[in-house]
């Protein structure tokens, strides 16, 4: 047996030299904004002008009324000005990466600090002020629990969102300063007032014009932006741009509702969203500003007035939601053209959708590739929504002007009557201004006009309706039919099925809704022509806002039942769908196939 080997012991390790002590690195400060003064100081002034604004009415017979809202909104500048200032010392020349909303804000601010003094910049101000402030109570600790729940089914998140801006608006326009006899509106005036305007309709029992104030003018057009960008959207956007940190599940629930596949897709379109909103409404309200330097009653209209009637419109259009400050809406507009083109061309980029104009606006690849090749390489959605669109707004065109030479039209020069056909056809899918007389509207239009507002815009966008592409996946899904295809093409690629199906459940579900809701508006409105009962109804379900001018003599039934159609509109049938919990969770299993007989 041998034995084993001896070896000798390792060399010991040598001792590793002495550590030196690394100093602790200090973390970089940064303002703070939740606790400071400044801070607290914003609020209370916003807070103090909101409550006296609201409950003093818009009579200014008072010249103390004039100091006081004076000095409190000289006190929401002070304290943003003093905000932006700290920021600006502690950012230096990073203010733009971390403040950009802040600086947004500040432009028009400044400029309407200079034409109308404190309070029209203070409204800017105070808008800026309670979005942040809602996005904190949105991260209060309390408060998640609640938002976890809700979050865990972010559509019908999405409809309470909606529901909680009309209550908000509809209590707005309540109080005394919302209407210019400063009594305040009646509860069933500003809920219907409220939901259009969420609802980007522009339906209206009322002249909102006459009726309401500057500041329920204010109301309706912030419930028109919210309305039209969306509450989720909004607040995500708002979440984002002030730096805020959104959990996975509310990452998620935007995704959903949004349909983005990834987070970077979800986030850079909130993004896109928000700057392309922003640029094209204060390019519009550029745009419009020369054009309506009068009043409704011929009065020449101030700077600020003016201003802010441009950027009424502009958003109305934008939004798609037909809102107007004038009795007969663009009627006296027939025929100028920078007022029509401006407002077709906001209307359309609304309608579109967002997803759309973002291709659209890429720079590389019209740079690369050319415009006549960049087309090709445009995603397929987008040649189609583009396709679509044109054809309707063409084809809608040619309509009026061949349909309505002699109703509508009558009387007018050949030129407004060319700007009026465009016009209509463009406002007709999704916004809802007018340009001519639609109570004199003839009945082969009015049929037209049925199928036009009940498709709508885009997915993505502003518009309401069962959408281009629907009407489109439809179309050529009817195409294959008829050529024994079993595979439906778009522009040389192949649709899914999911698509296909979703598409048919859209405009079945679109249909059973309106029907059902249109015969409990014909039960409710006995006494009105049968016409006109259903262009109102519609109207309100494509949520485009245009009327032959029965909406004021609706009874109280009645517009509880419109509210429904435009509530409905807005969200979408599939939507709500969704969320009422009608889609499960797919099958894994499936029954024997068998053969029935069609048509």
């Amino acid at each position: 047996m041998n034995s084993p080997s001896l070896q000798a012991p390792p060399d010991p390790l040598p001792e590793p030299p002495p550590l030196t002590p690394v100093p602790p690195v200090e973390p970089r400060r940064r303002p703070r904004h939740r606790g400071d003064g400044l801070r607290r100081l914003s609020f209370v002034s916003v807070a103090a002008l909101i409550v006296f604004e609201f409950f003093t009415g818009s009579r200014t017979d008072a010249p103390w009324r004039e100091a006081v809202a004076a000095v409190l909104a000289g006190a929401v500048v002070a304290t943003f000005a003093g905000e932006l200032l700290r920021d600006a010392w502690a950012f230096r020349l990073r203010l733009w990466r971390h403040r950009w909303p802040d600086l947004l804000f500040a432009l028009p601010a400044a400029l309407s600090l200079g034409a109308a003094g404190p309070r029209g910049a203070a409204t800017l101000l105070s808008l800026r002020l309670l979005a942040r402030e809602s996005i904190d109570l949105v991260a209060w600790r309390p408060a998640r629990p609640v938002l976890q729940a809700l979050l865990r089914r972010p559509l019908p998140l999405l409809c309470l969102s909606f529901l909680f801006t009309i209550a908000l608006g509809t209590l707005a326009l309540m109080f005394p300063a919302a209407t210019r006899d400063g009594l305040g509106a009646p509860f069933m005036v500003a809920l219907f007032t409220a939901t259009s305007a969420s609802c980007v309709t522009g339906l209206s029992v009322v002249d909102p014009g006459s009726y309401f104030s500057t500041f329920g003018h204010w109301v309706i057009l912030g419930l028109i932006q919210v309305g039209g960008l969306g509450i989720m959207t909004l607040t995500t956007t708002l979440a984002l741009a002030f730096r805020s940190q959104l959990s996975a599940r509310t990452r998620g629930a935007m995704q959903e509702i949004l349909e983005e596949e990834t987070v970077q897709g979800f986030q850079g379109l909130l993004y896109s969203m928000s700057l392309i909103t922003v640029t094209l409404e204060v390019l519009g309200a550029l745009a419009l500003y020369p054009s309506l330097g009068l009043a409704p009653d011929g009065r020449v209209l101030s700077t600020s007035e003016r201003a802010f009637s441009a950027l009424f419109h502009s958003v109305s259009a934008f939004c798609n939601a037909g809102f107007g400050l004038y009795p007969d809406n663009f009627v006296r507009f027939a025929g100028n053209p920078g007022v029509n083109l401006t407002v077709m061309a906001l209307i359309t980029l609304g309608g579109l959708g967002f997803p759309v104009v973002t291709s659209l606006l890429d720079w590389e690849l019209w740079r690369e590739r050319g415009a006549r090749r960049g087309w090709r390489f445009l995603p397929v959605h987008t040649r189609v929504v583009l396709l679509t669109s044109a054809a309707l707004a063409v084809g809608g065109a040619l309509a009026w002007l061949v349909l309505e030479w002699n109703h509508s039209l009558a009387g007018l020069p050949l030129g407004e009557r060319l700007w009026a056909s465009f016009f209509q056809s463009v406002s007709l899918r999704t916004a809802g201004f007018n340009s001519v007389d639609l109570a004199k509207l003839g009945t082969p239009m009015l049929l037209l006009s049925l199928v036009l507002m009940f498709i709508g815009g885009s997915p993505g966008g502003t518009a309401g309706g069962v959408k281009t592409t629907t009407v489109a996946v439809l179309a050529f899904t009817l195409r294959a039919l008829l050529r024994n295809r079993s595979e439906v093409d778009i522009l040389g690629r192949s649709v899914p099925p999911a698509t296909v199906y979703r598409a048919c459940a859209v405009a079945l579900i679109s249909f059973g809704l309106l029907f059902t809701l249109a015969f409990l508006l014909f039960a409710a409105e006995p006494h009105l022509p049968f016409r006109d009962v259903l262009f109102e109804a519609v109207s309100a379900f494509g949520t485009v806002g245009v009327t032959t001018g029965v909406t004021p003599q609706l009874s109280t039934a009645g517009r509880w039942v419109v509210c429904a159609l435009m509530f409905v509109g807005r969200l979408g049938p599939f939507t709500l769908a969704l969320a009422v919990g009608l889609s499960k969770a797919r099958a894994s299993y499936s029954y024997p196939s068998t053969k029935i007989v069609v048509g």
